[in-house]
């Protein structure tokens, strides 16, 4: 927007400067003056431009693309999601020109697009990735983790069931313990709730919020 309206301000500051040119007589000394002031206006510009496009402080491939985001190498934040989101285009562009898919770029993508918030892109890849690899227990963690956070405490059947394929891989699993644990609560299965909130209990931190719900939920299946 602002390269636009560099363009806008250079062309209006033409415009005024010609369109009187045949309307009122101008003193040679008056118009070398305006003359000088449109010129160093258009070195500005250029000098400018030139500059944005230049240098390395800006983020951004091109000029216009830096006005844009107005993105520079102090912004750490902004620079890490503009590094993740090269990062997931170019494994895009690598697994579509490739027949082969490579898990390796599979996981990757999936991450990157994990960071950037597009969930279901996400978690279309786990499962990929999962169909070639049933076994790793890494995959099926990271799959559940964004099945947790799109379904928001809606869970499906095939969350749960890969929760308790987890669990049954590892454990002492928090998040699987925790959702799965709170589900037998609520259907009132509270022999299996407690065991798995027996286990959560060693593992979570003392004081925290999760802590101090699932003991107060122990301490209330204990008193029944």
């Amino acid at each position: 927007m602002i390269f636009y309206l560099l363009i806008i301000i250079s062309l209006i500051t033409t415009i005024i400067l010609f369109s009187f040119r045949g309307v009122l007589p101008l003193e040679p000394e008056n118009k070398n003056k305006k003359l000088k002031f449109f010129l160093l206006i258009v070195v500005c510009l250029i000098a400018t431009s030139l500059y944005i496009n230049l240098s390395n402080y800006w983020i951004g491939s091109s000029t216009l693309e830096k006005l844009q985001t107005l993105t520079n190498i102090e912004n750490r934040e902004a620079n890490e999601i503009a590094i993740v989101r090269e990062l997931m285009i170019n494994l895009e562009k690598e697994l579509s020109d490739t027949p082969t898919k490579s898990i390796k770029k599979i996981l990757e993508l999936a991450e990157a697009k994990f960071f950037l918030g597009y969930l279901e892109e996400s978690l279309a890849l786990y499962k990929q990735a999962r169909e070639l690899y049933p076994d790793s227990i890494n995959i099926m963690k990271a799959e559940a983790q964004v099945r947790v956070l799109l379904e928001s405490g809606n869970f499906s059947k095939e969350t749960f069931n890969l929760l308790r394929d987890i669990l049954s891989i590892e454990q002492q699993n928090v998040l699987a313990l925790y959702i799965i644990g709170n589900y037998e609560y609520e259907k009132k299965n509270f022999s299996e709730a407690y065991k798995m909130f027996q286990v959560l209990n060693r593992l979570l931190n003392e004081g925290t919020q999760e802590y101090n719900e699932i003991r107060k939920k122990i301490l209330e299946m204990e008193n029944k």
